[in-house]
C-alpha cells in the first residue's frame, strides 16, 4: 500500500490498463481455435440431374464452405423424420426456451415460455429463416441444440454427405460448421425423394403469424415456372448462398450456388444455371443412380446397421428422456416392470418411404426390435431399443406391441374387397381407413390398391407406371395402415393439381384393367 501511494496515479492507471489488455489478449488467443471462422466467401456451384444423378455442371464442388442458413434444410429433414415416424404432428406445440428466444435476428421473436406449432415453425424457417425457431425445433427433438447438431451430422453422413459437419440448427457462424455444394446437392435431392408429402413447404411464398406477414427470402422461387424452393443463407464469412431445385416438363434438377457478395448476384447466377441446364435433365423415371440412401436402410454403406447380437447405434440419436416420458404418457402406454426386447436375427421388415418412382428396390432392415413400454421412472431406451425405434420410419410409441411372432400373419394380396376381416367381413383395401389417417399431402391423389407388404405396393406402382407412361410425371408413394390388426400398404401417386386431373388418370388406369380411386389429400 505504501509503494502504491508513492506511485503517481497516472502510472498506476496505465499499468492496470496494460494488465487488463494482456489478460484479454491471452483469453482471446486461447479461445481463438474454438471461435475462429475463416473467410470462405468464394464461389462454389453445382447442378445435378435429380433423375439420373448426373452432374451437369460443377465449380469448386468439393471445396469447404459454410452453409449459413442453408443448414436449416437439414434441420427440417430431421423434423420431417419425426413427423413421418409419428412422434410429432403438425399441430404439436413446442415451447420457446431462453436459449431459443436469445437467438440473434433474423427471428420470429417469441418470448421464452411461449409455444408454437410445428407447422408454423416450419413455415417460419422456409420464409423468414427464423433462427429462434430452428433452436426451438432442435431443443424439442433432442433436448439441446448441441445434441441435435450431432444428429444432423449423423444424418448427413448416412446419406453420403461425407464432407459436412453441423454445429447448430440455424447456420449461425461457427468455424466447425462446414459443407460442400456437392453434399448440399445430395440433401436437395434427398429431401424431395424421402419426404414428398412435406416438400411443398419449401414453395411457401408468404407466412402470416401474429398479424404479420413474412415473405420468402428466395427471390428465384417460381422462376421459369419451375423453381420450387429450397433455402437461402447468408453469413458474412460465407456470403450469399442458395440451395434450390427446378422441376418442369418431367425434368428435375438441383442447383447449389454459394459464396456471393450479394443476393442479387447469387440469384442472377442461379437463374442462368436453371436456364442453361434444366432442358438437359433426364425426362422420365428416377434412376437408381439418383437414389439417396435413406438413413437406417439396408444397403446404406455410409454407416453400420444393427446386426444380430451386436447392435450398433448409428443414426438418428436416441430420443431424449423428457420426450420419451411425454410420449408414453400421451399415448396411454402401460408401464411394465422392465423393458422387454426381442431381436430377430434375420427378419427383413419393410419400411414404407415415399420415393419419386418405383425402382424395384427392397428396402429393409436386418433387425426387428419389438419394445414393451418402459417404466415411467426410467424412460430411457437401452441401445438395442433405439435401433428398433429409429430404423423404423413409421415407429409410433403407443400401447406396447405384441411380442415378436404373435401378431397375425399378413393376408395374401387379393383384389379390393376380398380380404377377410376379423369378424368374417371383407376388408376393402382400396377404401379402408379414413383419409385423415393418410400422410398430410396437399392436392389430389390417385390410389391404385393396397397390399400386405411395401414390396407388393411398390410392385403395383411399377406395373401401373409401365402401363400408363405419363404416371412417371407424378410421385409414387407407399403408405402403411392397419385394419383389423393387420398391416397393409397403400399404393399411391401424388401431385395431381385438381379433381379432373386425378379422375382422368383414373380413367386411363381403368382402361388398362387397373383399380383406381381419386381422393383429395
Amino acid at each position: 500500500m505504501i509503494s502504491l501511494a508513492k506511485t503517481p496515479w497516472r502510472t498506476a492507471f496505465l499499468r492496470a490498463v496494460a494488465a487488463v489488455l494482456v489478460t484479454l489478449a491471452f483469453s482471446l488467443s486461447a479461445a481463438a481455435p474454438v471461435h475462429a471462422i475463416e473467410n470462405l466467401r468464394k464461389y462454389a456451384g453445382i447442378v445435378v440431374d435429380a433423375k439420373s444423378g448426373k452432374v451437369l455442371y460443377e465449380d469448386q464442388a468439393d471445396s469447404k464452405r459454410y452453409p449459413a442458413s442453408v443448414a436449416k434444410v437439414m434441420t427440417l429433414y430431421v423434423l420431417f423424420q419425426e413427423l413421418q415416424a409419428g412422434n410429432l404432428s403438425l399441430s404439436t406445440k413446442m415451447t420457446v426456451s431462453r436459449h431459443a428466444a436469445s437467438a440473434v435476428p433474423t427471428k420470429l421473436g417469441l418470448r421464452a415460455g411461449a409455444t408454437i406449432s410445428v407447422e408454423d415453425a416450419i413455415k417460419s424457417l422456409v420464409t423468414l429463416s427464423a433462427n429462434d425457431m430452428a433452436r426451438v425445433i432442435a431443443e424439442h427433438i433432442s433436448g439441446t441444440e448441441t445434441k441435435f447438431a450431432e444428429r444432423m451430422t449423423a444424418t448427413a453422413r448416412a446419406m453420403g454427405m461425407s464432407n459436412t459437419t453441423y454445429r447448430n440448427a440455424s447456420g449461425l457462424p461457427d468455424g466447425g460448421q462446414v459443407t460442400t455444394v456437392r453434399d448440399q446437392a445430395i440433401l436437395g435431392i434427398a429431401i424431395y425423394q424421402h419426404f414428398p408429402q412435406y416438400y411443398e413447404y419449401f414453395q411457401t411464398t408468404a407466412f402470416r403469424y401474429n398479424g404479420k406477414t413474412y415473405g420468402n427470402h428466395n427471390r428465384v422461387l417460381g422462376y421459369m415456372g419451375a423453381v420450387d424452393g429450397i433455402k437461402t443463407g447468408y453469413i458474412n464469412a460465407a456470403g450469399s448462398n442458395l440451395l434450390t431445385a427446378a422441376r418442369k416438363d418431367n425434368r428435375h434438377i438441383v442447383v447449389v450456388a454459394f459464396g456471393f457478395n450479394s443476393a442479387a448476384s447469387r440469384d442472377e447466377k442461379v437463374r442462368q444455371l436453371v436456364s442453361n441446364y434444366l432442358s438437359k435433365g433426364r425426362r422420365g423415371d428416377y434412376l437408381q443412380t439418383a437414389m439417396v440412401p435413406v438413413p437406417g436402410r439396408q444397403g446404406n454403406t455410409q454407416f453400420a446397421l444393427a446386426q444380430p447380437r451386436k447392435p450398433t447405434f448409428a443414426m438418428p440419436t436416441p430420443m431424449p428422456d423428457f420426450r420419451l416420458a411425454a410420449l408414453v404418457s400421451g399415448n396411454g402406454a402401460q408401464p411394465q416392470q422392465s423393458p422387454q426386447v426381442a431381436v430377430a436375427s434375420a427378419v427383413p421388415v419393410a419400411m414404407p418411404t415415399p420415393m419419386p418412382t418405383d425402382l424395384g428396390l427392397s428396402p429393409a432392415v436386418q433387425a426387428a426390435n419389438v419394445l414393451a413400454a418402459p417404466t415411467q421412472s426410467t424412460p430411457a431406451y437401452p441401445s438395442q431399443d433405439v435401433i428398433g425405434a429409429w430404423l423404423s420410419e413409421t415407429y409410433n410409441l403407443g400401447a406396447p406391441p405384441a411380442a415378436l411372432g404373435q401378431t397375425p400373419a399378413s393376408t395374401p394380396l387379393l383384389p379390393p374387397g376380398e380380404v377377410s376381416g376379423g369378424a368374417g367381413q371383407p376388408v376393402d383395401l382400396m377404401h379402408s381407413g379414413a383419409v385423415a389417417d393418410a400422410a398430410p399431402i396437399s392436392g389430389w391423389i390417385v390410389q391404385i390398391g393396397a397390399g400386405p407388404s411395401e414390396d407388393s405396393a411398390r410392385a403395383m406402382l411399377a406395373d401401373a407406371a409401365g402401363k400408363v407412361g405419363s404416371l412417371g410425371d407424378f410421385r409414387s408413394y407407399v403408405e402403411r395402415f392397419e385394419k383389423n390388426g393387420q398391416i397393409f400398404y397403400r399404393a399411391r401417386f401424388v401431385g395431381f393439381g385438381d379433381r379432373d386431373a386425378a379422375a382422368n388418370m383414373c380413367n386411363r388406369l381403368k382402361d388398362q384393367n387397373l383399380a383406381c380411386l381419386a381422393l383429395q389429400g
